[in-house]
């Protein structure tokens, strides 16, 4: 009995055949040519997900600014007042400023990443609320978030200042205007 402990234990100290470690490796560079596409996929994802967030996080200030302060408050472009894929600001004022000195600046959002373009469909005035938080304007707006390897967004804000996203795989009909432009 003590030499086949002796036996099992010499086995267990000496580690592992060369053979069984290629097959460890093969059965792990498997696993990896399978987790790696999807962890890919999920990384874009998550990217477009915060970019809305971060745009409706911007919508939401804005609303609140106005009503809070009584004056209007736009949400425009660094680059110009409609395209905010090189970042965008929350500003106090009609017409706001997100880069002149002195500007009444709330809030400032970096520019987009990952090949993404966030700009307002359609319009060409920056994005205000007025002192009650809807719109200044006479219609809705739509502001879209399109990806290259990503299915687009559509952010709806509607004249009362509430605001929806969409993803272009929702059961909508194809010429559904709540679908992005992607």
């Amino acid at each position: 009995m003590a030499t086949s402990k002796q036996s099992i234990s010499a086995r267990l100290i000496r580690g592992m055949t060369l053979m069984e470690l290629m097959v460890g490796l093969v059965i792990v560079g498997m696993g990896m040519t399978i987790a790696i596409p999807s962890f890919q996929g999920m990384l874009a994802r998550n990217t477009m997900a915060t970019q809305v967030n971060e745009f409706m996080l911007s919508l939401l200030q804005a609303r609140s600014e106005a009503s809070k302060t009584g004056r209007t408050v736009s949400i425009l472009g660094k680059t110009t007042a409609t395209d905010f894929s090189g970042g965008w600001c929350v500003a106090r004022g009609s017409p706001a400023n997100c880069t002149a000195p002195g500007a009444d600046v709330v809030m400032s959002f970096p520019p987009l990443v990952a090949e993404a373009s966030l700009s307002l469909v359609g319009g060409t005035v920056p994005i205000q609320f007025n002192s009650l938080g809807g719109l200044t304007g006479d219609s809705a707006l739509d502001v879209d978030l399109c990806h290259a390897s990503q299915p687009g967004r559509r952010i709806h804000i509607s004249l009362v200042g509430r605001a929806k996203a969409h993803k272009s795989t929702a059961p909508y009909a194809a010429d559904d205007p709540r679908l992005p432009a992607c």
